[in-house]
């Protein structure tokens, strides 16, 4: 039985025009959520932004490939 990771996507807008997704993990199930991988580049809008980090997401828990794409954040 795999066990439950609590993630996380947030979009963040640091320049007009650019979304980046973030992807967050509680680690340690204690309510504190960690960088775990970021966009290697902006997205034009941030429905895009979100799709992409989806696809990651998914990527991360094994339903899609691509996994050997993921670096992950530093801290």
């Amino acid at each position: 039985m795999t066990a439950t990771r609590r993630m996380g996507i947030t979009v963040e807008r640091p320049h007009d025009g650019s979304y980046y997704w973030v992807i967050h993990e509680d680690v340690h199930c204690d309510g504190r959520y960690e960088t775990l991988e970021r966009a290697p580049h902006s997205c034009a809008t941030y429905a895009l932004a979100l799709a992409e980090g989806y696809g990651m997401l998914q990527r991360i828990n094994g339903r899609k490939p691509g996994l050997d794409q993921l670096h992950f954040a530093k801290a």
